[in-house]
């Protein structure tokens, strides 16, 4: 493809990822939006940093990371919802729905401090999502009692010290 063809399919492969994600088709969605972001890393290269085209693009890239990260994220592959989330938290600290995915990210791999700090920050940008919030911390108090009480259980019994 030709930089301008890049540049037009950009939408394109937004809304099929979208009507794909629309479909509960995640792993396809998660392509498209894949293959979105790697037009416009290719297209990035050949324009300068900090001009007013690499700006537009560079800015393009929030909403396909977010996407891209909530189809990672629903598909249980929680390291590249860590990975790309952090990368719109670096481009756009107030990025409210980068937080919540990170945070559920972390707490879904036992980076409980983690998932805490992010879901704090949640609350500090919208306080609105009080709810939402206390739900997943909820959970992940929950996951973190069940796996203690299922420790405990298999080291009943035995002598660990030898």
């Amino acid at each position: 493809m030709t930089p301008e063809e890049k540049k037009a399919a950009l939408p394109q492969l937004q809304e099929e990822g979208n009507n794909l994600y629309r479909l509960k088709q995640f792993h396809q969605a998660a392509d498209k939006y894949a293959e979105a972001l790697g037009c416009i890393e290719q297209l990035l290269i050949r324009e300068k940093p900090g001009d007013g085209e690499w700006i537009d693009l560079d800015s393009r890239k929030i909403p396909l990371l977010l996407n891209y990260a909530q189809c990672k994220l629903i598909l249980g592959d929680y390291y590249p919802v860590i990975e790309h989330t952090t990368s719109v938290i670096n481009r756009d600290e107030g990025n409210v729905k980068a937080y919540f995915r990170r945070g559920k990210a972390h707490a879904a791999v036992w980076n409980k401090r983690e998932a805490q700090a992010d879901f704090s920050k949640v609350l500090e940008l919208d306080p609105s999502l009080k709810g939402a919030v206390k739900k997943e911390l909820k959970i992940l108090e929950d996951r973190i009692k069940s796996n203690k009480k299922e420790e405990w259980e298999k080291l009943k019994g035995k002598n660990v010290f030898g």
